[in-house]
């Protein structure tokens, strides 16, 4: 990657620059920088300097065109705020769109479509990527390199063999567990060995997930509330639910994606199996024995606010959830995490330079410092995503999720998901770390296509019909294959 910072530091992430490490850099902080009078020695050199950048006319700045800020206390923002301070010259800005991921689609689409010169960054939903690219509306990234990236974040921001895009924050799926539950789900059983069996996808966790509620569901006379739902995932008629039925698709082992990113279907009996038995689970009521039907209502807000108020035994969400779960407004039980069996699908943005961007290398300058070592562990450490650097997780102190539990509930999660004693630690913060960089390493990838957008509006038209109560025809696996395959190349089937 040619000049910014992004080089700087090394790779063990303990490295320094200036006499300034990377850890007091976030100890301090974004807000402690910005909060002093003047910058310390060499800051200017530690970020990258000025010198190749285009002189803006009066009044110009760098503007990113970017979905709402997800992350807490708006981290995106302090790092603007931070690279102004440094390139007082060179300002940015951040222009938020819906955080709906179809209507900001729209905005940023529209906006490339249209060549408008005010946008220089795109802050692209990684399956965005590829259309973009293919398209020219973003520039290559000439001698970028993936060095010190996590692969498959480094990978979406590709297409046709370039770079288009660096990761700037990263997301993946995961499962949490409320534990409370499953201790008291134990207490009705023989203790087993191995108490949280999830080893065997997605078919171990619906077993296993509904077993538990058959035992727990309901609530009266009990000091906790009523539990009503198996697993909260996010059904409603968005992107969320094209995510989350790819999850179960991969965790059963229906579909994969070849070398290229393209979906493969490769079992149609084993996708109609799987879309039948969660047709069967939610076309019962949430008061019956299946305790699933409200996830088709469920976005992320809904399934993390049901799972918070105890009504759920697991939840599928994204790591930040974790912040929330365990934070001021802590859930008033013990909360347990772990990939998701069968894989996570990976998600978060990439940065991009606008094709039409009047200002290309310090739009560039500016991608580069957003996407380096430091700015990633500030994401990772206060704003709640997954880092896209392998660095952050092997900051011993850093942890992104302090684990309060040591029992055998909390401890078989972690040792599930990361083997017991990883790098010959049983530090349950390191654990945590681990897990999370375990289950990025582990993710899948949306598909990757050019017509991605058409693809999952078909995707969710076809599956959604099949699993609404009181659908007009059974799910046929040969016939979903069909129809996404033609989706795949921007055909949709009408009916």
């Amino acid at each position: 990657m040619t000049g910014g910072a992004a080089g700087n530091g090394s790779g063990n992430g303990h490295g320094t620059h200036g006499g300034i490490t990377r850890r007091g850099f976030i100890v301090g902080g974004a807000a402690g920088l910005l909060a002093g009078a003047g910058l310390p020695l060499g800051l200017e050199q530690l970020f990258g300097g000025a010198a190749d950048m285009e002189t803006f006319s009066p009044d110009d700045q760098l503007t990113i065109l970017s979905g709402r800020d997800e992350t807490d206390g708006g981290q995106r923002r302090l790092l603007v705020e931070l690279w102004n301070r440094v390139h007082k010259e060179h300002p940015a800005q951040i222009v938020e769109v819906s955080s709906n991921a179809d209507r900001a689609y729209s905005t940023m689409l529209s906006a490339a479509q249209a060549r408008e010169p005010g946008y220089d960054v795109y802050n692209l939903d990684i399956p965005w990527v590829p259309q973009f690219a293919q398209s020219g509306y973003l520039r290559v990234l000439d001698d970028a390199t993936a060095d010190g990236f996590l692969g498959e974040p480094w990978a979406a921001g590709t297409w046709d063999g370039a770079a288009y895009a660096l990761p700037f924050n990263s997301d993946v799926g995961l499962l949490y567990c409320n534990l409370d539950l499953i201790a008291e789900y134990y207490e009705q059983e023989v203790p087993a060995t191995d108490p949280i069996p999830l080893n065997k996808g997605w078919a171990g966790l619906d077993t296993f997930a509904h077993e538990v509620f058959a035992r727990v569901s309901g609530g009266d006379g009990l000091s906790r509330p009523p539990v009503d739902t198996a697993i909260a995932l996010q059904l409603a008629d968005y992107e969320g639910f094209t995510v989350n039925l790819w999850e179960i698709l991969l965790g059963t082992g229906a579909v994969s994606v070849d070398g290229t990113g393209r979906p493969v279907f490769k079992d149609v009996d084993r996708i109609g199996d799987t879309i039948e038995n969660l047709t069967r689970r939610l076309s019962v009521s949430t008061d019956g024995p299946s305790g699933t039907a409200a996830s088709l209502a469920f976005d992320e807000q809904g399934s993390l606010a049901a799972f918070a108020a105890g009504r759920a035994v697991f939840l599928r969400h994204w790591p930040r959830a974790l912040r929330l779960l365990r934070g001021g407004d802590a859930a008033p039980f013990r909360v347990g995490f772990m990939p998701v069996p069968g894989g996570g699908v990976l998600g978060g943005q990439s940065l991009a330079v606008a094709a039409a961007s009047r200002y290309p290398v310090a739009a560039r300058r500016l991608v580069e410092f957003l996407t380096n070592e430091r700015s990633h562990q500030l994401i990772f450490e206060r704003g709640g995503f997954a880092a896209s650097r392998e660095a952050p997780y092997r900051d011993p102190e850093a942890p992104w999720a302090r684990e309060p539990e040591t029992d055998g509930l909390a401890a078989s999660l972690v040792d599930y998901a990361t083997g017991k004693g990883v790098e010959g630690t049983n530090d349950p913060e390191r654990k945590a770390n681990d897990a999370l960089r375990l289950a990025m390493v582990g993710a899948s990838p949306r598909p990757r296509l050019q017509h991605y957008v058409e693809f999952s509006e078909e995707f969710r038209r076809y599956v959604r019909a099949a699993l609404a109560p009181g659908g007009a025809a059974p799910f046929n696996g040969a016939e979903f294959a069909e129809r996404m395959e033609a989706a795949m190349d921007g055909k949709i089937t009408p009916g």
